[in-house]
């Protein structure tokens, strides 16, 4: 059966034995997974190791420290007889086969699997505003001052007036014109009288 040992810091190594057609093995802090690891740079659900065709792999399960192979980090290691590879940051994992298994292994075709990780992307520090910044500020808008006209205003306060405001003076305005028109009407009714009394008495009407 494939053996691995677990060595976590302070603690005493820990060798596993699993059937060589075990299909997965789970790995992590969670307490549901086959091999249980307690440092603190291993993920709830780390990684999981697979057997395929002619061999097995240890594959990341998008943990936070990932696992790594000779100080890189992969998203999948092929594991082979006496590999070491690294969980998180500070936890190490020991692959061995014996004999028998690596002559049932050798009978099957084997596809290299392994294959490096991406960095993970890291959120960008927030722009701080230091002294040397230059702060482009918009320009407010220009305010438009009209030039002070009587009449304009007046006219305009009318206009602001109620509809009623607006009757009253119209209504004021046109008795004034019917007063105006009602002083010709009489001057000129006079003056037709004073002409057609000198016509016909060759006097005007108040002379003596």
């Amino acid at each position: 059966m494939p053996r691995i040992i677990i060595s976590e810091p302070g603690k005493t190594p820990q060798p596993y034995r699993l059937k060589i057609d075990r299909i997965v093995t789970k790995i992590g802090r969670g307490s549901d997974n086959d091999i249980i690891i307690t440092a603190g740079s291993a993920s709830t659900y780390h990684c999981k190791m697979k057997r395929i065709e002619g061999g097995f792999v240890l594959a990341d399960n998008n943990s936070t420290n990932g696992i790594k192979f000779e100080d890189t980090q992969y998203a999948i290691i092929d594991l082979e007889d006496g590999k070491k590879v690294q969980i998180g940051d500070d936890i190490d994992l020991e692959f061995t086969l014996s004999d028998e298994e690596k002559e049932i292994l050798s009978l099957e075709d084997f596809e290299p699997q392994q294959k490096a990780s991406f960095p993970k992307s890291k959120e960008q520090p927030k722009a701080t505003l230091e002294d040397d910044d230059e702060i482009i500020l918009e320009e407010a808008p220009k305010r438009v001052t009209k030039k002070y006209d009587p009449e304009l205003e007046e006219q305009e306060e009318i206009k602001r007036r109620p509809s009623q405001d607006r009757y009253t003076v119209k209504k004021s305005n046109t008795g004034l014109s019917f007063i105006i028109f009602m002083i010709l009407a009489v001057l000129f009714f006079v003056g037709g009288l004073t002409i057609r009394h000198y016509q016909e008495h060759k006097t005007f009407i108040f002379s003596k």
